[in-house]
């Protein structure tokens, strides 16, 4: 399924395919006003849907790990994912937390990784990044937190040149096979949907559980859909399973 147009300001939007990995250069540091811009707290988030929301994350099963891999090498579409983070302090503090998780944000032209970016060193650089991860990027392009450094990247690699996030293979094939198996449960096909909407929350001791709130069918209707996923645990999960 073609990834969604809507780009908004503090959302991620998981669903930008990402192919191959160019080595490059170490580059300039971005503008100082990066630091300040990132400690800018997010607007408030949307209103949730009317369904009551779930008071424990979906346990992932080695068999959506399975059915999640089989979705990111292609056997089957998946939704465009658009998902505020805006009850987190700020993006740096969403940002890191999905660092903890195994993230890394990378500069993408042309749907080709060309460069890296360290929030906590606020430098543009160089980070080995392999098939260990998602093809599946999430998209910052309206991100206002990142008008800096998307200029730092623009001017470096050219017109196109986007700051994206990348995270661990095995947890986007837990997080997309958990999300099929719940709509599944739900009297929903995930091939029906061609987006789906929710939110980034602060995990209790750490870590981001992301809730979905609705998805947005192929023919235009909205369905309220509440589910929630713990993805530190869908890491673990993961990297105990290989």
């Amino acid at each position: 399924m073609g990834v969604g147009a809507l780009r908004l300001a503090c959302r991620a939007v998981v669903g930008v395919w990402v192919a191959g990995y160019l080595g490059w250069t170490a580059l300039a540091t971005p503008p100082d006003s990066v630091t300040a811009e990132l400690s800018a707290r997010v607007r408030p988030e949307p209103a949730a849907s009317g369904v009551a929301a779930p008071a424990e994350p979906v346990a992932i099963q080695a068999a959506d790990l399975a059915a999640g891999r089989a979705l990111l090498d292609g056997d089957g579409a998946f939704p465009a994912l658009h998902c505020s983070y805006d009850r987190f302090a700020s993006f740096l503090a969403y940002a890191r937390a999905m660092e903890g998780l195994g993230a890394r944000f990378v500069v993408v032209r042309d749907r080709r990784i060309v460069g890296a970016w360290d929030p906590a060193a606020n430098t543009l650089g160089e980070t080995p990044i392999d098939a260990s991860f998602s093809p599946r990027a999430r998209d910052y392009s309206e991100e206002p937190a990142l008008r800096a450094v998307a200029r730092a990247a623009t001017a470096r690699f050219g017109a196109g040149a986007e700051v994206m996030m990348v995270v661990p293979r095995a947890l986007d094939a837990g997080l997309f096979g958990g999300i099929a198996r719940a709509l599944r449960d739900a009297g929903e096909q995930h091939g029906d949907f061609r987006e789906l909407r929710g939110r980034y929350r602060p995990a209790p001791g750490g870590g981001v559980r992301i809730e979905l709130v609705s998805g947005l069918r192929d023919d235009g209707r909205e369905v309220p859909f509440r589910v929630l996923f713990d993805l530190r645990d869908i890491a673990g999960l993961g990297d105990a399973t290989g």
